[in-house]
This record gives C-alpha cells, structure tokens and sequence, in this order.
C-alpha cells in the first residue's frame, strides 16, 4: 500500500485514513470500532474490533471405549494443531488407568491442563497465550537444555561419575516438550498473522525454527542414547578421556551453531559455518584415532562413536541452516 499522510487534529491528536479497499473488504462502516494495537516500537495492528475475545478453538475426541492409545495420540495431535480446549468424550467410563495415560501424556505437552473431568469425560485446556513464549526463546532454551546434556556427559566421563548420566535422559524430556510447544507455536502463527507479526517473523522465518527445533530435538534424542551407551558399559579411564574431550567439543559447537542461528542477519554466520566445519573435521578425525585405539568390546565402542558422531553432524546442520537463512534473507 502507498505511503499515507498524516493529519493532525486538535492537540496532539493524529489522523490517518484507511485504504478504501481494505475498508470495503472488512465491511467497515461508519462509527465502526476498530482494534489498535502496538506490535513492536514502531508497527501498530489495526483491525476489526471484535469484543476482545477470541473464541477458542475446541475439537472432541470420542472414545468408543476400545484402543485408548489412539486416544491419547489424537489428544497430541489435537495439542499441536493448535486446539485451545480439548474433550475427551467416552461412550463408556473412562478408567483409572485410561486417565492415567492421559496425564502422561501431559507431562508432554506444555501449557496443557485438565480444566474438568467426570466419569466418561475429560476436558483440557491450553492455558498459554501464543506470544507468551516466543520460538526464539523456545529454541534458546532447548539448546540451554542441550548444553547442560553435553556438560553432564562430559564431566561424567571426566570424573568417573556414572550417575551424572542418568540426569542426561530426564533433561532429553524436557527437550522434547518443547519441541512440542514450539511446533504448536510455529502453526499458530502461520495460521494468525498477527502471532507472526508479535513474533516478528515472516512465514520462512517460522519454517526455519521449525527446522532448527527438528535439528535440536534429535540431537538431544543422540545425547540421550550416547549417555545410555555409556552407562551400560564400563569405559577405561584413557579412553573415558578421550571421549570426555570430543563432546567438551560437541559442547562448543551447539553454543556456537546457535548463536549463528539467533544472529543469523547480523552476517557472521559464513564464519560460524567455517569455524563449525573445523570442529566437526577435529571430531570426526578424533573419532578415528579412538575407533582403532579402543580396546574391550568393539560393538560398544562402535555405538557410542556413532552417536557422538550423529551429534556433531546435527550441529553442522544448524549452522547450514543458518548460512541457507541468510542468503534467502
């Protein structure tokens, strides 16, 4: 649309017409009420006013009493497209196992509450404003979550600490949950402009985090398994250091491939890419030297080199990504 001038009225008081076309696609009339609202310093919302509440999106989920799993699945499904109140109707009771799963399935799925329940239904309610949590603050803290994975392995390994390991795994749920939030949050802001507007982020901006919550939940998933890995074997002290100092660099890399991402505009990212692809040919000669120097049982070894190796080709996917981002920018 054509630049519009401003008119002032009164003190202090500024005017500015509305496009014609727009006014008629909106079935705006006079002395109809319109809705003003400040997105960011310097970008103003205007729209309908429509009462001030949006009306909430509700699906229901019947259950014919049979395969309560796909229940459960359909409740996620609902969760991620968006569905603000989700009822679980049953035909017959629901027990106490069935809403047991349901609660689990929860623990999953951020913002997400039961809001009532009676013998044969289950009523949830998401209970986050979409720009509450923005996918830049959801991707800042799944690879927070990432890096303290790294460090505990790490320093598991560094210290002969096995039990550092175990936390490895329960910080790896905690990644996936919001994963989860930031898939629902990235859909709602393609399907409401205005989310994306509050964002700040065009509709390739949101494929990009997308991606890039793909890339990290995976790489969290890799962690996970490697820590596993460690667990279940005993590791010699030579060899636990060797592997202590590949995912000290793994650690680096997820910081750095990051930060690329999050400042990708500000230009740097073609020297986070170079630096990435650095550490990732350290690691991977690294790898190498362990893989032939490796004593005791070779299948292990082969494993968990695996996983250390799939991490560090998730992390360089990050940066790629970041490098992609810029040049369509």
């Amino acid at each position: 649309m054509p630049a519009r001038k401003a008119i002032e009225m009164g003190r202090g008081t500024i005017l500015v017409s509305l496009p014609k076309d727009w006014v008629r696609k909106n079935g705006i009339r006079k002395g109809a009420d319109l809705s003003v609202e400040e997105l960011s310093p310097g970008k103003l919302m205007v729209r309908p006013y429509d009462g001030g509440e949006e009306e909430q999106k509700q699906v229901v989920i019947e259950h014919s009493g049979e395969d309560f799993a796909r229940v459960v699945n359909d409740v996620t499904g609902a969760y991620l497209l968006g569905y603000d109140l989700i009822k679980v109707a049953g035909a017959k009771v629901i027990t106490r196992e069935e809403r047991q799963d349901i609660k689990d399935a929860l623990k999953r799925l951020v913002g997400l509450e039961i809001l009532d329940e009676d013998s044969k239904r289950i009523t949830l309610q998401f209970l986050l404003e979409p720009t509450a949590i923005t996918p830049e603050k959801i991707v800042r803290r799944m690879s927070g979550l990432l890096d303290g994975m790294l460090k505990d392995t790490a320093d598991a390994l560094s210290k002969g600490d096995p039990r550092l390991l175990s936390l490895v795994s329960e910080r790896d749920d905690e990644v996936d949950r919001l994963y989860f939030l930031l898939v629902r949050a990235t859909r709602a802001a393609v399907v409401r402009a205005e989310v994306a507007e509050r964002y700040g982020l065009s509709p390739v901006d949101l494929l990009d985090y997308r991606v890039l919550a793909t890339f990290l939940e995976s790489a969290g998933d890799a962690v996970s398994e490697l820590s596993e890995k460690l667990h279940a074997v005993r590791v010699p002290r030579q060899l636990a250091r060797e592997y202590s100092k590949c995912v000290a660099m793994l650690k680096a890399m997820n910081e750095l491939a990051t930060q690329g991402f999050l400042s990708r505009r500000a230009g740097k990212t073609r020297t986070v890419n170079s630096q990435m692809d650095a550490m990732a040919r350290e690691i991977t000669s690294n790898l190498a030297a362990i893989s032939k120097s490796a004593p005791g049982d070779s299948a292990s070894a082969a494993e968990i080199l695996a996983s250390l190796e799939r991490v560090s080709k998730l992390l360089v996917d990050v940066s790629d990504l970041a490098v992609i981002t810029q040049q369509v920018s």
